[in-house]
Formats: structure tokens, sequence, C-alpha cells
């Protein structure tokens, strides 16, 4: 069927996620479901290392267009075993899957950052193929950010690449992308272009037998039609890609179709655009693709209310939420270096998000304020109305008091999430300032030491005695640096607790050598305790904390004074107290004395450093599912304790 006038459709179908659907890797079958199961089997017997990451991202590959969730899945193990084995190879592709993952989810920025990493290690490596996705990937999350002129640059240069490796299945990929940036261009030479790199693209897929590429192919040529007026045939083809999609498992194929169909009617004012936007809505929920689906969930709210529907109203306003909370766990999943990164975005989109709900909002009461105005002179003539209306207002303020309220528990939530990460941020500059200073005092003193020798100032007796001394400091913060090396650790998602029996005095006696001012002072060191007492713990993260403990308590103690150590058995925990005959510690500090606030705030006993020390220690004593604390003694000093569960008696 011909229409009398041309409508320019591919506009309106880029505020959908038209590129995403490139980002879906080829692959050579039509049985998917059958193609995962044996890739699955194949794995539990695959011993070799390099063949296992390979089969990880292959299966990670798989599944990108049928169950997102699971492709994260598998890209991550990928990335972290290659990694462990070196396997630069397998770590490129599973760079590369991590950001095709989180760019479907969608995080735009976890998305660029592992494309990104990729891209330097395809480099590193010499890989034109993997250079060329790598690119074409960047250039698409250019298309999306509006930056055209980098994405048209940087596919250019990925088609070059392409080209150089002589690879024809990606090579269809990148040319299908070079269409997708091209077919919107005013410029009849540049529309020619694109659509001859669509044709072959197309032919390649068909030569190769790669079924998801020729339905891509399908659905961009349908789109073609419909910009020649082919309205009939286009949806007639896009129509047979969404069921055979759904037949074969590959739910982002059906859901991309769904919403290309829904942006064409509902540009033509067809009122079965909603059943598009349904089926979309379903597929995205199959296969994990709800991210993807904010845009038409607010469309569907929007039409449940306008029909008053408050039932599916609400059930949007549910599943939004639901996403919403997805889209922080897939944030909180990511690497934890990039952490902040996603966080920033997590705040941006929950404020925009939280601005277009405000701006609904104020549409919404400026229609029902119209409403109101023809509803007081439809009155005069329709009184009996006047029941069911009153109706529909008390249904109207029940829904306004609860979005009001859902509202002030959004802010409330990024008001505490704000607060929470510039206590974070503060910490994070005190633990810098603290490493660049511990490291630095040593290297000063022995830059001094070589001066003053160079210039004849000191004999070279005092010069070694002072050596000596700088030693023995540098090994002091050397011991501080692993510890919070080792804290670090413990911070990553891929620390694993490991307890072991630890016998109490023999790692105080151990320790004792180690802490250099119990020498220097001539401090008695007092153990009282069973030598059989145990604990279960981690032995170099204990060792951190006794190193502390003592150290603090030596530091604050006079010439000659006595440290005592106690571990007593109470309530089936262990509790291990180091006491000080010292300054004790102030009032104002003790509350907050291993909280993150201390170290911006606590003058205590003016130990610089010590309140990031104690933090870390907090932080291990909790991790091994144990309660640390200080309090001042009765008469002078302080005492510093924790408690463990025991060990197992043998």
């Amino acid at each position: 069927m011909q229409y009398a006038c041309m409508i320019e459709l591919f506009p309106y179908l880029k505020k959908i996620p038209i590129i995403l659907l490139l980002l879906l890797p080829a692959f050579s079958s039509k049985a998917q479901t059958a193609d995962i199961a044996r890739l699955r089997k194949a794995l539990e017997q695959t011993k070799d290392s390099k063949a296992y990451v390979d089969g990880l991202n292959r299966l990670a590959v798989l599944y990108q267009a049928c169950q997102l969730d699971s492709c994260g899945e598998y890209a991550n193990k990928a990335v972290k075993m290659a990694g462990n084995i070196n396997y630069d190879a397998g770590l490129i592709t599973g760079l590369r899957n991590l950001g095709s993952y989180y760019a479907f989810k969608p995080n735009r920025y976890l998305s660029y950052i592992f494309y990104n990493e990729s891209l330097t290690a395809a480099r590193e490596e010499g890989d034109s193929a993997s250079v060329a996705m790598s690119l074409m990937n960047i250039a698409i999350y250019h298309q999306f950010l509006g930056q055209r002129q980098e994405a048209l640059s940087m596919i250019d240069i990925a088609l070059e690449r392409i080209k150089e490796a002589q690879n024809d299945s990606l090579r269809a990929l990148v040319l299908a992308n070079y269409y997708i940036m091209h077919a919107a261009d005013t410029s009849v030479s540049s529309h020619v272009a694109a659509v001859a790199a669509l044709s072959e693209a197309a032919e390649i897929a068909v030569r190769y037998h790669d079924f998801r590429e020729i339905l891509y192919a399908r659905l961009l040529q349908a789109n073609e039609k419909a910009q020649g007026g082919q309205l009939e045939e286009a949806f007639h083809s896009i129509d047979k890609v969404i069921d055979t999609a759904a037949a074969t498992g590959l739910n982002y194929m059906a859901l991309y179709g769904s919403l290309q169909m829904a942006g064409y009617k509902s540009a033509l004012k067809q009122p079965d655009s909603l059943l598009y936007y349904h089926k979309a809505l379903d597929y995205a929920l199959k296969g994990g693709y709800g991210g993807l689906m904010r845009q038409t969930l607010i469309k569907l709210y929007e039409h449940s209310m306008h029909r008053q529907d408050t039932v599916h109203a609400d059930y949007y306003v549910g599943l939004l939420k639901q996403i919403l909370l997805q889209d922080d766990d897939t944030r909180k999943s990511g690497a934890a270096i990039f952490m902040d990164f996603a966080a920033a975005d997590h705040r941006l989109d929950s404020l925009k998000l939280q601005h277009l709900y405000q701006r609904r909002l104020l549409e919404t009461k400026s229609t029902e304020n119209i409403y109101w105005r023809y509803f007081l002179i439809f009155l005069l003539v329709m009184l009996i109305l006047l029941t069911s209306l009153l109706i529909h207002i008390f249904q109207a303020y029940r829904i306004s008091r609860s979005n009001s309220r859902k509202l002030a528990l959004m802010q409330r939530e990024l008001k505490e999430r704000a607060e929470q990460l510039k206590i974070n941020d503060d910490f994070k500059n005190k633990l810098i300032s603290l490493i660049a200073h511990d490291f630095r005092s040593p290297l000063n003193n022995i830059i001094s030491i070589s001066n003053f020798v160079e210039e004849d100032a000191i004999p070279l007796d005092t010069a070694k005695d002072m050596i000596l001394q700088v030693d023995v400091r540098a090994q002091t913060t050397l011991q501080v640096f692993d510890g919070i090396l080792r804290w670090m650790h413990t911070q990553l998602s891929g620390f694993v607790y490991q307890p072991k029996s630890c016998v109490i005095k023999d790692l105080i006696n151990a320790t004792i050598p180690a802490v250099h001012l119990l020498a220097e002072k001539q401090i008695q060191v007092k153990i009282n305790m069973d030598e059989t007492i145990s604990v279960l713990a981690d032995y170099e993260m204990l060792q951190f904390v006794h190193r502390n403990f003592l150290h603090n308590a030596a530091k604050f103690s006079q010439q000659g004074a006595t440290i005592t150590v106690t571990a007593i058995r109470k309530n089936e925990v262990i509790s291990v107290s180091v006491s000080d005959e010292g300054s004790g510690i102030d009032t104002t500090v003790l509350p907050n004395l291993f909280s993150v606030e201390q170290t911006t705030t606590a003058k205590g006993r003016k130990n610089k450093g010590a309140g990031i020390a104690l933090i870390i220690c907090k932080d291990f004593i909790e991790k091994m599912h144990g309660h640390i604390g200080a309090v001042n003694n009765t008469e002078k000093g302080a005492t510093f304790f924790y408690s463990l569960p025991p060990a197992p008696s043998t």
C-alpha cells in the first residue's frame, strides 16, 4: 500500500536502542538453544585453560541475544580466568563482551570503560580484528552521546582495520553499523554509501549462513523499505523476523523488532502500537533487558493514567522501580576501580528520572485542572455523573499521596547516599595522604644522610647509625603498607575469608620484635594468658591488628613503662586486650575512634594516621566475625581490645 506523502520514520526510531542491535556478535547456527547446550556440556569436559576461557566467551556471545544476565555471568568468569592465566586473547574478548553486557543493561559508562580496556589490550597485542571491533563499539558509545563527528571518525577507522584483518564475518557487523550511523544523512551520496554498506553486509551474512546477521539485515532493510513508502511490505518483513526470533529464543531480536514496529505504528497514529510495546516488554523481561525499557514503561504508564487504569499504572511504576534497583545492583557488581564513576552515573540517571517524573506529575495536574473547568460546565447539564466523579477524585488523591511519599523516600535515599559518598571521599584522600607521607619520610631521610656523607658533614659511623634507624622506620612503614594493601584486597569482590586456628600467645610473641618502638623505649610487655588460648582468624589480618595495638600503646607510653596483653574466654568468645600507661584517649574522640568520621575530626593523642590504621583494624576484625573497641583506664592510659570466635578444640 502506498501512502500519499513520504513519512520519515527513521528519526523517530532513533529514540529506541537501534544501535544496540549491532552490538550482538554474529554466530553461524539456527539452533540457538542446541548450541548453548552443546557448548555448556563441552565446557564441563574441557581441561585446557585457554580453551575453557574461549568456551566461556563463546557462551557469553550466544547468551547476549537471549539471556543477558547469563551473558554477563560468563563474560565475567572469562575475564577473571583469562587474567589469572595471562591469556590476552581471551581477556580482550571477555572485556568486549562485558562492555556489550553493560551496554544492554544499559550502563554506558561501564560499557565505555570495558570497551576502552579491550581496545588498549588489543592494540598492545596487535590484533587488528579486535581493535576494529572495540573501535566500532566505542563509536556506538559516541553516537549515543550525540558526538556524531567522533562516532563517524571511529567507524571509518574500524572499517579500515577490519579490511586489514580480512575477516568477512566481522566486516559484515562493521558495515551494518556504518549503515546505522549514515542512514539518516541528508546528503544523497552519504545515504547511497550507507545503503551499499547494508547490502554488502546482507550478502556476507547469506554467504556465511550467518542466521542472526541475516535477521539484523532484514530489520534494517525493512527500514529502507519504509523510507521508500513500502510500509506494508516493511511491516510484513519485521513481523516475520519477530516470529522467527521468538521461536529460536532470540529475545533481544524479538524485543527490537517489536519496538521498531511500535515506533512505526506510533508515528502513523495506528492504535495497535500498544500491542507491540507490550510484546517488547514481555521479551525484555524474558531475556533480562529490562533496563532498555524505561521509556517504554513511561509511555505505558502515561497511557494507563490517561485511561484512568490505576492498576496497570501501578504495575508499570513497580516495574520501573524494580529496574532501577536492578540497575543499582549492576553498577555495584562492576569493577571496584570504576565504582565511583558508575555511582555518579546512577545519581545522574536517578535525578533525570526524578525530574521527568515531576514534570509528568505537573502535566497531569495541569490536565486535571482543564478537566475540572469542563466538568463544572458539564455539571450544570449532567448532575447524574456527580457520584462517579467524586470516586475519581478520591482515587486521584490517593495516587497523588502515594506518589508524594515515594518521591520523598527517593529524595531521602539520594541525600543519604550523597553524604556517604562524601565521607568515603574524605577517607580516600586521608588514606592517600598517609601513604604518601609515610613513604616520603624514609626517602627524605636517606637523601639527607647521603648529602651529609657527600659533604663530609658527619662521619661514616654516625651515618651508619642513622641509616639503621631509617631502615627500622622503613620496615615499619612497609608493614603498615602491607596491611593497607591486604585491607584493599578485602574490599574487592574476589576476597574469600579462610580462617585458621591461631594461638594468641604465639602471635603476640612474634609481633613484639617487629614493633621496634618497644625496644627503643625499653618498654616491658607482660603477657597474661593461657598458652592454649586460640582463635579462628586470618593470620596476617590478626597480626596487623596486634602490630597496631602494640605500636599505639608504645607510642604513648613513657620510657621504661609496662604494656599488658591479656586474653580470656568469655561467653563463648576470646577477648584480647592491650593496656598501656599513657595519657588515654580524648573523650570526644573515643565514640568515633574506629569510624571514617574520626579521620577528619579526631585530635585524640595526636597520632597522625592512627585513625586510618584503626579503621582497617576494625574492618579486619569484623570480616573475621569479631568485635573491636577501646576504653580509657580508670587511673591512666587506655585499653584496646577485640573479641573473636574460639578455635575448635583438637
